[in-house]
């Protein structure tokens, strides 16, 4: 078996088939299609129940109870067979062809994961995102593209199913499964492991996977305490920094996208329930003081004044709270 498509799937009726059909314009003999149907509850098993059948190459796993989108990867990368391994959303899809196009760049790299860019659609329209810049189709030191601080970079391309990986190098260096506390930013500290223990990657100009914004029933969506599970992905990225020789060196650019992401949910905390609003603010606080402060302070002196004054009134009112 040559690759394995694990695709998660989770009350997404209204988008199913599309994702299922371009499946099957995708299907080769040594391609397997592993969808694991997240204990859906609006329709789509019914669908699924109906479709996958018909796929050549595709099984149907049902969780008996919802488990969140790590455990639902993890349940199909240990049933996964091929070399190697893929994903795809359950309200995303592919171009016909495409499988077979990421499957000969990644042969003939000879890398142990390859990032592509993808299309984003909006509706009708769509927009070709690139993957951060990068020398194309050369085998390359994933550590050495976690940087630089102030530039986007792959840290910053956190979206799993744009890539293909090698399974059993990922196993190998224990980087394959996703940690299952995590019920959103689950791909970030994935993608550290991987940057960090792998020893090669690439990138391609490739974009045949369309990946659907703006979806109302989208986990990013919903206003809630899952919406701060990006704070204890980022312990999980700066324990895994720790132990690497490079570590306090790259720990700036983990430091420089958590104040920035904490300053986004500070300014949309609004949308977010009472009780969510006031976990941020603790907890994005507590996180902040608990990490190195010289990496948190060489990484204030060099955001805008904007940002530093609303992380600095958070660590302040924390303070004020903790002390009464």
């Amino acid at each position: 078996m040559t690759l394995s498509v694990i695709v998660a799937m989770c009350d997404v009726r209204e988008f199913c088939r599309t994702a299922l059909k371009s499946l099957a314009l995708n299907a080769r003999e040594d391609f397997e299609f592993i969808v694991v149907d997240d204990c859906s509850v609006d329709g789509t098993s019914e669908i699924l129940r109906e479709m996958v059948p018909g796929i050549p190459g595709a099984v149907l796993i049902r969780n008996e109870r919802n488990l969140g989108i790590s455990a639902t990867r993890n349940i199909g990368l240990a049933a996964a067979r091929g070399r190697f391994f893929t994903f795809l959303d359950g309200d995303d899809w592919y171009a016909p062809g495409y499988l077979a196009q990421l499957v000969g760049w990644m042969s003939e790299s000879g890398v142990d994961f390859l990032r592509t860019g993808h299309v984003r659609a909006y509706g009708r329209k769509r927009k070709i995102v690139m993957a951060p810049l990068a020398p194309r189709a050369l085998p390359l030191d994933p550590a050495d593209y976690i940087g630089p601080v102030d530039a986007s970079t792959f840290m910053d391309y956190p979206q799993s199913w744009a890539g293909i990986y090698d399974r059993e190098r990922l196993r190998q260096a224990d980087a394959l499964f996703f940690d299952e506390s995590l019920r959103t930013a689950e791909d970030r500290p994935w993608f550290y492991k991987l940057h960090l223990r792998m020893r090669s990657f690439g990138v391609v100009d490739l974009h045949g996977v369309f990946y659907r914004r703006d979806v109302s029933t989208s986990l990013t969506k919903v206003p809630d305490e899952r919406q701060l599970d990006f704070l204890p992905a980022f312990r999980m990225i700066f324990d895994e920094l720790s132990h690497h020789p490079r570590g306090y060196e790259l720990s700036f650019k983990a430091m420089r996208t958590l104040c920035a992401l904490i300053v986004i949910h500070l300014g949309r905390e609004e949308q977010y329930e009472e009780l969510t609003r006031d976990l941020l603010r603790a907890r994005g606080a507590q996180i902040l003081f608990d990490l190195p402060q010289d990496i948190l302070e060489g990484t204030l002196a060099g955001m805008d004044s904007a940002r530093v004054t609303k992380l600095r009134e958070l660590m302040s009112q924390h303070q004020g709270a903790a002390a009464r």
